[in-house]
């Protein structure tokens, strides 16, 4: 049996498994004991999320949608249909008329790619991505605070943290190894401060929770920040050494 080394993109935890494949078809599923996210563990979407490529419900040809619903048809009529479509679009409407969404989970060539049909063949710069609403504010938010649009701790120093704030993630749904980071942190003693509208996994075994009104996180974090100043909480020599503005 060959084993491919490959990574899950299932969420952002990026770990990595070989497929066991046999025959063409993935038959088996092995953590990557070296590396540094999964470490030999997988959740239920690392270990069962292949299935769907041999799922009998995969579509393996196009459908196109007639007036009495769809019927397949073969990939150089799909392309001709698009093709055709497009450029009746672009003549009667102009290319500012065609908007191109991609996705997470793409990897980064196939979304350069993706913008690339776009502008080149397509002729339009009306290109988004679906990261845009829930991550893009992340990263401006990261970069002007601590000049960098990403975490700026590795994932296995949470295991080790003291104290851990969540708010506005279901961590170990959304992402599960990081979840047992978490999980592991509380058994070594770690606070854990949970606010969140729905009472998750972390939450019901955290130190506090707070089912704050769904819309209220920036009130909130408000709230908090007003109180550790008014009653000089605030880390006054790191604020003085490591900021600015």
């Amino acid at each position: 049996m060959k084993k491919v080394l490959t990574t899950c993109e299932f969420c952002g935890c990026g770990c990595n498994f070989y497929l066991g494949v046999e025959g063409g078809e993935i038959v088996a599923v092995y953590p990557s004991v070296s590396h540094p996210i999964s470490q030999g563990r997988l959740c239920i979407k690392g270990w069962q999320g292949h299935e769907y490529i041999h799922s009998p419900e995969r579509l393996m040809a196009p459908l196109i949608k007639e007036r009495n619903g769809f019927r397949e048809a073969s990939w150089n009529e799909a392309y001709q249909l698009i093709t055709n479509k497009f450029s009746q679009i672009r003549t009667q409407y102009s290319s500012d008329s065609i908007a191109v969404l991609s996705s997470a989970k793409c990897t980064n060539e196939e979304n350069y790619l993706m913008q690339k049909f776009a502008r080149a063949c397509l002729g339009t710069n009306n290109v988004d991505h679906c990261a845009r609403l829930c991550h893009a504010s992340t990263v401006i938010g990261l970069a002007t605070t601590f000049g960098s649009g990403a975490m700026t701790n590795s994932i296995n120093e949470i295991e080790g943290a003291d104290v851990i704030f969540i708010i506005g993630s279901n961590t170990t749904e959304q992402h599960p190894l990081i979840g047992d980071r978490v999980l592991r942190a509380i058994t070594k003693g770690a606070k854990v401060i949970v606010a969140d509208p729905r009472q998750t996994q972390v939450a019901k075994l955290s130190s506090l929770y707070l089912m704050h009104k769904p819309g209220s996180d920036v009130a909130l974090l408000n709230g908090m920040m007003n109180v550790i100043i008014t009653e000089g909480l605030e880390d006054k020599e790191f604020i003085a050494e490591r900021t600015e503005g």
